[in-house]
């Protein structure tokens, strides 16, 4: 839920994760802890990320406490039902990371049809898929995560490009299968250099918002 203009979209997430975690476990969770969660690297880029929240007002550093935020009310327009997801336009052939800071505008989706964590929007390009009801000019709306299940519909990045596919495993390669017989399948042998990437998993569709 968006508390101010200013704040990125990875801000507005890890506000988010601060405030779930707080009000699942009473908590906060430690710079390493939220750096993990989201695949930083360093404690440094979490810490950098509450400073700016702080600066934007977002939230407020209780002094003399360690690890104590206390988070602003959040607008009177926001409504737990729903959730802001982030559209990034057509798949992105780079680090999530930099496509959440370039986001075309948030989508207002029900919380009950579009479940995860980490949810962000693509927009959908061709007809490979079509097979799955997945058309092109859809909105794809994934959870960002680094693997998928057997025979999920997953964005898989294939060293600078992207692709929309089910994904299935063998002892012998990674099968992208499209669901429209005109396209073929994408084999990646295991001992190929290449090495693809999932960047996220299906769990809905919105027919050309």
């Amino acid at each position: 839920m968006r508390r101010s203009a200013q704040l990125t979209i990875r801000q507005e997430q890890i506000l988010t994760y601060y405030e779930d975690r707080q009000r699942q476990t009473g908590i906060l969770p430690t710079l390493q802890e939220a750096a993990d969660y989201f695949g930083f690297k360093s404690r440094n880029a979490v810490r950098e990320h509450l400073r700016l929240i702080e600066k934007k007002g977002a939230v407020r550093r209780l002094p003399g406490r360690t690890r104590a935020l206390e988070f602003v009310r959040r607008d009177s327009g926001s409504d737990p039902d729903r959730v802001r997801v982030p559209l990034l336009g057509s798949i992105p052939a780079g680090d999530l990371a930099t496509a959440y800071e370039d986001a075309e505008r948030l989508l207002n989706l029900p919380a009950s049809l579009f479940r995860g964590n980490r949810l962000f929007a693509l927009r959908v390009r061709g007809r490979s898929m079509e097979g799955a009801g997945i058309l092109d000019g859809d909105i794809a709306v994934l959870n960002e995560a680094p693997e998928a299940t057997e025979g999920a519909i997953a964005a898989v990045m294939i060293e600078d490009e992207a692709t929309l596919k089910r994904v299935y495993h063998t002892r012998e390669a990674l099968v992208l299968k499209a669901e429209n017989q005109a396209f073929r399948d994408i084999l990646i042998p295991a001992n190929e250099a290449r090495r693809p990437r999932v960047l996220g998993v299906l769990v809905g569709i919105l027919r050309k918002v």
